[in-house]
């Protein structure tokens, strides 16, 4: 017998089919249609003045866009959101008028925008150079060391980058590494340009950023006795970052400076005097002082560096020129100060600060918080630590004021206030119970009565 297709069967059967065909459009939509195309992005920099990222695009309408911008020493990206989504383009102008971001460095970015079905897509990455277009930068290159100038004769640059190459060898053979990366070392002529262009105090004339191999520093034209010291100055900075790169902390500023001095110009004898002369007057500073930051103030800033390398001295000639690579790979492996300095000297950061202070003639001084000084026991303290004694009341039989001990401080009069209180608590606490139970009973015994 052949059963009969009825419309209604045939009319289930199409509703079915079409609601998914539905179903798949809707899914398939944002795939098929709901996307965005990426043209080729750019940016244009303006020297203290902003960076102008555009990234054209076509396709789907974009709800909401952000610009993702990541520079040199940042832990992340720094995410901000357009005030405005252009129909074909988005446009960010990053501001850089505040001088927080040095000449030569590398900027990344990209935009990522969100969709009208809640669906997001990143754009392609934007690189860009943030440099210095205030002036023509001649430029000479040397074994590492490329040379960017603005003021100088041919030959008083050539020396310089001989002075420069020079430092980086120098420190990449006591550190125990060896660089293959160039380094952009930037020279400006005058103090003014200088702070113009990095926006550093006065009593600073030269900065290195080892994030992205760059160096800056101030020399005037012809100055040949002060390229003597900064021009390898800063890039042994750059090979003490590559050679204790540690992963969880900075090793101590002092050690950072004080191989940099020791590397450009040695314990010379403008830093014994100072030292000597802070020793004579009590103005030595602790090397704990100078673990972080250097004063800045011209008064102090000329000791920092002589007691960095007047440090730096002491350590080559106590425990050897050998020991200085086996400090470097034990930073390098995520040492603390102390494990560091154990591992190279054998002592702690502490007793090293002490050893130096005693081969300058100066008395080691403790800072930071001290034990307080011993005053008088009062009445009745029998001065054991953690024994408390109190005079008990008169009782018979006993004097009055006999003393009792205690471990926690009380005594038989409060643990029996205690005790009491306690029985009350519990009496109390049947008594609850006694009535929670009753008034269940009630309720039980209502709920079985027929009703009226």
């Amino acid at each position: 017998m052949k059963r009969l297709v009825t419309h209604r069967t045939v009319r289930r059967l199409s509703a079915c089919v079409l609601s998914a065909l539905f179903g798949l459009l809707w899914v398939a939509g944002p795939v098929l249609g709901q996307s965005v195309t990426f043209g080729t992005p750019s940016a244009v920099s303006k020297f203290g003045t902003s960076i102008v990222f555009t990234q054209p695009y076509s396709g789907a309408t974009i709800n909401t866009a952000n610009i993702l911008i990541q520079v040199p020493d940042d832990a992340g990206p720094s995410v901000f959101t357009l005030a405005r989504v252009g129909s074909n383009s988005l446009v960010f102008t990053m501001d850089t008028s505040s001088g927080t971001l040095f000449p030569n460095t590398p900027v990344s970015a990209n935009f990522e925008v969100a969709l009208a079905d809640g669906t997001t897509q990143e754009g392609p990455v934007i690189h860009v150079v943030y440099a210095d277009d205030r002036f023509t930068w001649k430029t000479k290159t040397g074994k590492l060391v490329r040379l960017h100038y603005i003021d100088a004769s041919d030959a008083f640059a050539q020396q310089m980058l001989t002075l420069a190459d020079g430092g980086v060898t120098k420190a990449a053979s006591l550190f125990g590494v060896t660089e293959s990366q160039p380094i952009d070392y930037y020279v400006y002529p005058s103090q003014s340009l200088f702070q113009q262009g990095l926006n550093q105090p006065d009593t600073v004339g030269g900065v290195a950023m080892p994030s992205f191999r760059t160096c800056y520093s101030i020399v005037a034209a012809g100055d040949a006795t002060y390229a003597a010291q900064v021009m390898p100055h800063e890039p042994t900075h750059v090979v003490f970052a590559d050679a204790t790169g540690n992963p969880y902390h900075d090793p101590p500023r002092w050690l950072n400076e004080g191989f940099a001095q020791y590397v450009s110009q040695g314990y010379d004898a403008q830093s014994r005097q100072e030292v000597s002369h802070a020793v004579s007057n009590g103005t030595l500073t602790s090397l704990v002082a100078l673990t972080d930051f250097f004063p800045l103030d011209s008064q102090r800033i000329y000791l920092a560096y002589a007691e960095a390398v007047s440090a730096v001295d002491f350590m080559v000639r106590k425990y050897g020129q050998p020991a200085i690579p086996k400090l470097a790979k034990a930073y390098s492996g995520g040492a603390s100060d102390d494990e560091a300095f154990t591992a190279a000297f054998g002592v702690d950061v502490a007793t090293f600060n002490s050893a130096w202070l005693t081969d300058n003639g100066a008395t080691p001084v403790k800072y930071g918080p001290q034990p307080a000084p011993t005053g008088p026991v009062p009445p009745g303290w029998n001065g054991s630590s953690g024994t408390v004694t109190t005079p008990q009341p008169t009782t018979a039989g006993g004097p009055a004021g006999t003393p009792s001990t205690s471990s926690g401080g009380q005594n038989a009069s409060t643990l029996s206030d205690n005790t009491i209180v306690y029985l009350l608590a519990g009496v109390m606490a049947a008594a609850g119970l006694v009535l929670i139970g009753l008034a269940i009973a009630l309720v039980a015994t209502s709920r079985r009565q027929p009703l009226p």
